[in-house]
This record gives structure tokens, C-alpha cells and sequence, in this order.
């Protein structure tokens, strides 16, 4: 292509001496023409030659110095308007007015006895609060906050914010230039104010127990090419004075330093021969020309719980030392259960045999599926389709930055069968045959049933990154809640294996008499930990599962859920389900409020909501809508087999801190 543009160059010039020489006469004109022509021409040979004697580009480029996303606009103008419309780009803002979302309107909340006030002056932001110095001064001495007298308070600036799709959280400035995540949230799906206790999974802590450290724990994955740059001093705890290239997620995260290319294509030859010579562009990175691993290491750093190999992190400054394009194991780890992590944590460099997951991880369902997110890569990476990213399966096979819904960046297409067809064409044209679904229906889209909502995190429930086959036995195992009965939530264990063995010739699993005979989302929410709990308290919200299991009996189940739940995130997600199923007639319910106002209030909803209930029995084998001992209201016999089952129920302490 190059080369006919130098033939059309060569013509153009050949016109221009000939219409020279005929205005000006043969001698002066030729000159004149000849002198027109070749100073730009050896210009531009003077910078092709520039071009073409560029150095390789250095394997680090960390030292380079960061360029912003404005300076891509200039040339990249609409990508860099799909980057502005993603939650990427807000992941860490300054606390400005065009920010912020959540209502600093004068605002009061109260929670555990303290009372908080969130307040704007001009363009600054301020929470009003209890000391946290004398809050841990107290908690030291072992004395409740109710027991300690008039607590003293504080008003602290509001100077960051991290989030803007799901929360906003706040973040302070102290005079050691640590940024401290305040205990007040911002729920935006909500349009409410929540202590940080009901943001993630785990028991509540005291008012300032949730307490992180940005710099430590929030700056790698939530901005661009981050730098620690820890203060030491002896016997004190560490300032910083960090330094990141740009708030949020920015160009540079996925295309790599961009200075030597900005620099590059200040020269007019060097763009138009890039332009034209389709080849990769060596002064920057672009994701989509990467092979499979490296390209799926740009997401994987944010998106695989990487933890660093300190070996090869500068000691002083703790700059993130990747860069995309590079490898990143040899920076970070990808670690598969909590142990794998923990033992990284404790300094061990390899491990030749990870540690598999526990029974409370609070990262890893038993079988090593992913629960939470923030582990996506590992998801995909344990899916056979992913081939061990020697296959065509990539993360950039379904999502993409700039062309994509900003809610999770799927690629037009990639949230119909269109996804798995590319790869298994033959289920095209048998798809009810495999699915023993009708084929509009939810049961026949293959992600409900091979990567279905078993991952938990910020209040919802998400989809499984793991495409797998869904085995009775991986749940009986693991504790993670069946596939099928994630929307078939009116039925056991046992029905599932049953139909999974007549439609598929699976195997039958040893189960117990409660799982043939109790549906499977009773006896999670009755018995199985706050992870399994979770999970099950979000399907009820699912339209697809309240078709398929009517919407006649769940309030019985989730009420009585409600009035034995420890954890505040399993409650808002079990009112929810309440709320999505009856609408106005559900009412108010403060999951984070004291006991007595929340039982008060599940009274309330129960004269409002099971009185006028007759769910057939027989549409419903699985649960106990009859009294065991004659006929009697619904919810008798569910009263009866709760309690059976709670005397039952595993709720140990875990903790799901996405």
C-alpha cells in the first residue's frame, strides 16, 4: 500500500514540474519545481530515515514517565470516549463534585448506637463522626461504646472515592499521607448510606473495625501504574507518599508506558508508515494482536487476587513492576485457595503443591471454583474451554473495553448461545435436545447451566467465570449451591441427580435422606454456611428461578432466613429477594438495624405477606408446607423442619472482602 501511495506521490510531482515549467518557462520553471519538491521530499526521507532506525523498545519501561489518557484523545478520539463511558475509568476519583454520587445533603445515619452526619461545604465533603482513636483507645480496654460515656467526635475531609458502579467508599487523608477508608458507604444501587459492616460478607466489627489502608490495599488494582512509596520510621507505622499515573484504570494499564509512543508518532512519516504497513505498532501494546496468556495477564492482574513476588519489586518505591505485554508471574502470583495466599503472604517464594481450598475459604468454593470476584482469570483458567490459554478462548473473547455495555463490558452478542456456538457449532441445531428446555427459555441459555450465579461479592450475586459441567458431586463436596437448583429452587439434591442421570447418564452421588428428600435451597439457607447462604438469598431475586419455582411459598422460607441471619450482607439480599417477589407490599426492613427494630419489622412482614398464601402441595414435594402432625397453615411446617435443620447449621466466621 506504501508503495502506491509513493507512485502517486511520484506522478503528482511529475504534474507539478510540468505545469511549473510551462508557467515559468523550461529552465526557471524545471528549477523552481524540481527545488519545490525535494525540500519536503528530504524532510520526509530525513524523518522516514529517524523512523526506521528506532531502537527495539526496552523490556522495562517502568522508568518511563507516565502519559494520561488526554494525551491519547488527540489521536484516539473514540476510543478514549468508550474508555470515559466504563467503570474503569472511576475506580479511584478525587473527591470533586462531578464524582460524587452519593448524598452529602445533610445527611444523619445511625448505626450502632453512633450517630453520623454527612455534610458538603462548597466543593468539600465531610463526614462528621465518632473518634477512631477513641474508639480503639476503648476497644483496647475491652469496654462497649455503650459503656464508655460521651464519646468524642471528629469531622474528617472526604479526599477520595473508590467506586462508582456498585458503592462509593470514602477515603481520608492523614497527616501521614495514608489514605483511610471511612466506615460510611455509599450503596448506589440502593441510593443509601450503609455502615461498611453490610458491604461485604462477614460478622459485624465495631463502628471503625473495617478500617483498610488505600495505599496497602485498594491502590494496585483500582489505578494506573501505582507506586507505594511507603515512609518508614522506626517504631511508628508507616506514611506514604504514593504516587500513581493516573486515578482509575486507565490506557496505560492495558496498552502499557506510552511515552515512547506518543514520542514515536510526533513524527508524520512514522504514523503514515505505521499506518500503511500493517504491522504491530513496537512503541505500544495492543491487547488483541498479544497470544492468549499474555493478552489474558492484563486482565488477570486486577482480576486473578494477584499477590507480588517481592523478589522482584523495588525494595524502596514498591512500584508495581508490570507492565502489559510483560509475563506477570514473574511479579505476581495467581494463587487458587486462601492457603496458597497465605503461605505467599508469609514470604514462600514457590509452592510446588498449592494448598487446596478449605471449608472456609472465604476466595474458593471446595472444588476450587472461585466465590467471589476479583478471580475471574482463575475461573476461566480451570474451564477446559480455556485450554490453558493455548486455545482461541481469551478474556477479550467476551468482553471488551471499547466496545461493549459499560455494566460488565460483554461484547455485543456474547449474552446469547452466539458465544458458545463459535466454539461448538453442533449444539446450534440440537440445542433442545441437549437442554430438555424450550428453546426461548432461560434453561436454554448454556450460561445459566454451565456458568450459573455462584459468586458472590458487593451485595449480589454474579456469574460463575468457571464453565463447567454441572455434577451433583461437585456441590455435595464443596458446599457450592447446584446449578439446576439455583433456579429450580423448589427441588432437592436428589431430583436434580435423578434427572442430570435420565437426560445425561450421570453417575448417582451418595446423598443424604435430606438432600433426595428437602429442596435445596431450604436446607442451604437452614444449615449451610453464610457463603452457601448468600447465594441462595440472591436466586430468589432471579426472575428465570422465581418461573420456574413460583412465587407463591419463598416468603415462608426467607422470613424465617431473615430472623436467624448474623449477616448483615446474607439479610439485605434475602429482603431483597422478598422485595423483588411482592414489590410495595414487602414494606421496610433495615437490615442493618438493631434487633428489635429488624424483629419488629419481619413481624410485620409476615401478617402482611403468608397470610393470604395457598401454595399447593403437591406442585411442591420438596418442602414442608403441611404441619408433620395433620393439616395446618404453611407456615407451620416450615417452622417445624427450620428448626430441625438450624440446631444443624455450620456458621463459623468467614469473610468475602470484595
Amino acid at each position: 500500500m506504501l508503495h502506491g501511495v509513493g507512485l502517486f506521490l511520484l506522478l503528482l510531482a511529475v504534474v507539478f514540474v510540468l505545469q511549473m515549467r510551462s508557467a515559468l518557462g523550461a529552465g526557471r520553471g524545471i528549477a523552481l519545481g524540481l527545488l519545490a519538491i525535494l525540500a519536503p521530499a528530504g524532510a520526509w526521507c530525513a524523518l522516514e530515515l529517524t523512523h526506521r532506525n528506532e531502537p527495539p523498545p526496552p523490556e522495562d519501561q517502568t522508568a518511563s514517565e507516565p502519559i494520561s489518557a488526554q494525551s491519547c484523545f488527540k489521536c484516539h478520539e473514540s476510543h478514549y470516549k468508550s474508555w470515559q463511558r466504563t467503570y474503569h475509568r472511576t475506580m479511584t476519583t478525587e473527591a470533586a463534585p462531578e464524582n460524587i454520587k452519593a448524598d452529602f445533603g445533610n445527611v444523619l445515619h445511625h448505626y450502632q448506637g453512633v450517630t453520623s452526619h454527612m455534610t458538603q461545604e462548597g466543593n468539600r465533603f465531610f463526614l462528621e463522626t465518632i473518634d477512631p482513636g477513641w474508639e480503639e483507645h476503648i476497644m483496647r480496654q475491652g469496654l462497649p461504646l455503650d459503656k464508655a460515656g460521651p464519646a468524642p467526635r471528629r469531622k474528617l475531609s472526604v479526599d477520595r472515592i473508590v467506586g462508582s458502579h456498585w458503592f462509593q467508599q470514602l477515603l481520608h487523608r492523614d497527616e501521614k499521607g495514608r489514605y483511610l477508608r471511612l466506615p460510611m458507604v455509599y450503596h448506589i444501587v440502593e441510593n443509601r448510606w450503609i455502615h461498611v459492616n453490610g458491604a461485604f460478607l462477614g460478622p459485624s466489627r465495631h463502628y471503625f473495625g473495617q478500617t483498610a489502608i488505600w495505599n496497602e490495599t485498594c491502590v494496585f488494582c483500582h489505578n494506573t501504574r501505582p507506586i507505594k512509596n511507603p515512609l518508614i520510621t522506626p517504631g511508628q507505622p508507616p506514611g506514604y507518599a504514593t504516587e500513581v499515573g493516573e486515578l482509575g484504570i486507565s490506557c496505560e494499564a492495558c496498552h502499557g508506558a506510552g511515552e515512547r509512543h506518543v514520542r514515536a508518532h510526533q513524527n508524520p512519516a512514522r504514523r503514515l508508515a505505521q499506518h500503511y504497513s500493517g504491522e504491530a505498532d513496537l512503541t505500544i501494546v495492543n491487547p488483541a494482536k498479544l497470544p492468549v496468556v499474555r493478552a489474558d495477564d492484563i486482565c488477570a492482574r486486577c482480576h486473578g487476587g494477584t499477590m507480588p513476588r517481592h523478589k522482584e519489586w523495588n525494595k524502596k518505591t514498591y512500584a508495581d513492576p508490570y507492565l502489559a505485554g510483560r509475563d506477570l508471574r514473574r511479579f505476581w502470583y495467581l494463587p487458587y485457595s486462601e492457603a496458597e495466599q497465605k503461605l505467599h503472604q508469609d514470604g514462600a517464594d514457590v509452592v510446588a503443591s498449592p494448598p487446596p481450598p478449605g471449608p472456609l475459604d472465604g476466595r474458593f468454593w471446595g472444588d476450587g471454583t472461585p466465590l467471589t470476584t476479583a478471580l475471574e482469570y482463575q475461573g476461566m483458567a480451570m474451564s477446559a474451554c480455556y485450554e490453558n490459554g493455548h486455545g482461541k478462548m481469551s478474556c477479550l473473547t467476551c468482553h471488551s473495553m471499547h466496545q461493549s455495555d459499560p455494566n460488565h463490558q460483554v461484547k455485543a452478542g456474547m449474552l446469547t448461545n452466539a458465544a458458545c456456538y463459535s466454539c461448538h457449532p453442533g449444539y446450534r441445531d440440537k440445542l433442545v435436545q441437549h437442554t430438555h428446555h424450550a428453546a426461548d427459555s432461560a434453561g436454554s441459555l448454556c450460561y445459566n447451566c454451565h456458568m450459573p450465579h455462584q459468586v458472590y461479592s458487593l451485595l449480589e450475586v454474579h456469574r460463575s467465570h468457571r464453565i463447567s459441567v454441572p455434577r451433583v458431586r461437585d456441590s455435595v463436596s464443596s458446599g457450592k449451591p447446584h446449578a439446576c437448583n439455583l433456579c429450580h429452587l423448589d427441588k432437592s439434591l436428589g431430583w436434580t441427580q435423578e434427572h442430570l442421570g435420565k437426560r445425561y447418564g450421570t453417575k448417582p452421588e451418595v446423598l443424604s435422606d435430606d438432600d433426595r428428600k428437602i429442596a435445596s435451597s431450604l436446607l442451604h439457607l437452614a444449615r449451610n454456611d453464610a457463603r452457601s447462604r448468600s447465594i441462595v438469598a440472591g436466586a430468589f431475586g432471579w426472575p428465570p428461578a422465581q418461573e420456574a419455582s413460583g412465587r407463591d411459598w419463598p416468603v415462608l422460607l426467607l422470613t424465617r432466613s431473615l430472623e436467624h441471619e448474623r449477616y448483615e450482607a446474607v439479610r439485605y439480599l434475602l429482603y431483597r429477594s422478598i422485595r423483588s417477589l411482592h414489590g410495595t407490599a414487602a414494606g421496610d426492613y433495615n437490615y442493618q438495624g438493631t434487633p428489635t427494630e429488624r424483629a419488629n419489622q419481619i413481624r410485620r412482614l409476615r401478617l402482611r405477606l403468608e397470610g393470604p398464601l395457598q401454595p399447593d402441595q403437591e406442585r411442591y414435594p420438596y418442602l414442608p408446607l403441611t404441619a408433620t402432625k395433620g393439616p395446618g397453615p404453611p407456615a407451620l411446617g416450615f417452622d417445624e423442619m427450620f428448626q430441625r435443620l438450624l440446631k444443624t447449621r455450620n456458621d463459623p466466621d468467614v469473610h468475602i472482602n470484595e
